[in-house]
């Protein structure tokens, strides 16, 4: 089994960095409870805190969820109010404690880039999905600008000649081609895009402290550096830390049915 990069440390902050705009979300959970409702029982790898399967399962969705890391676990069951609202395993991507062919659907988000054995995990959503299911895999095309300029400045102080840590799948048209190879028909959902303001001080105070998962092979110390340095070049190139810059995305789920026939809605039998 190939190293995952795990999440434990980003548990008390990752809703914080990473949730969506409430239309964004809205939106984004309405298409896949469009995909998924009546399918009987779904799964979410890398369900983490619960940012996409908690709205899923007040949608009607029968959900569970796994995730390698406990402290992500355990705040989605803090959010759900103490007690897990559905069936969670603390499991690796690549050996899904699940028997095969027991999914109606599989949601996996922002996780395959971090998995170096990632066509095993996709062996493992295939075997757990039912003929007539559909794995849903978010990607995302990201509209930044100047933050991005601040993030590359930043990395080039920190590591120089050295490009941020991705052990997994970067390229999901290579996705396609092994999903396509197995009988797969590949969808693409309608786009979802997200624009807001963040100031480049906050861009570059978020990577003193680490919170993306790139930055945490680092030292504090570099890191605090890095920061210092990236601060003086926005200085000099943008004039202001504190003015706000677009930072925007655009989401696309894409949908992979499997092959086999149409699946029984709602027939999906429990997971033991």
């Amino acid at each position: 089994m190939g190293a995952s990069i795990v999440f434990d440390q980003a548990a008390d902050y990752y809703d914080d960095t990473r949730s969506l705009q409430p239309e964004t979300q809205a939106a984004v959970i309405a298409q896949l409870a469009g995909e998924l409702r009546d399918r009987g029982r779904c799964l979410e790898v890398g369900v983490g805190t619960g940012r996409i399967a908690l709205d899923l399962h007040r949608s009607g969705v029968e959900m569970a969820g796994v995730d390698l890391s406990a402290p992500m676990l355990r705040k989605l069951v803090e959010k759900a109010g103490g007690q897990p609202p559905f069936p969670l395993a603390l499991a690796d991507a690549t050996e899904l404690p699940i028997p095969g062919r027991r999914l109606g659907g599989v949601v996996i988000c922002h996780v395959l880039h971090l998995i170096e054995s990632w066509r095993r995990a996709v062996e493992e959503l295939v075997r757990v999905v039912r003929p007539g299911g559909v794995i849903l895999v978010e990607t995302a095309t990201r509209h930044d600008g100047a933050p991005r300029d601040v993030f590359r400045h930043f990395w080039s102080v920190a590591s120089p000649g050295d490009r941020p840590h991705r052990p997994g799948l970067t390229d999901v048209g290579v996705l396609d081609q092994v999903l396509g190879g197995l009988g797969f028909r590949t969808r693409l959902l309608a786009p979802v895009s997200e624009r807001t303001e963040r100031s480049l001080e906050q861009i570059v105070a978020g990577l003193e402290r680490g919170i993306q998962s790139a930055c945490w092979r680092l030292t504090e110390d570099v890191r605090r550096s890095a920061a210092e340095a990236t601060r003086e070049w926005v200085r000099g190139r943008y004039g202001s830390l504190d003015a706000p810059h677009a930072v925007g995305q655009t989401i696309t789920w894409r949908a992979y049915d499997a092959p086999g026939g149409v699946l029984e809605r709602g027939a999906c039998p429990p997971l033991r």
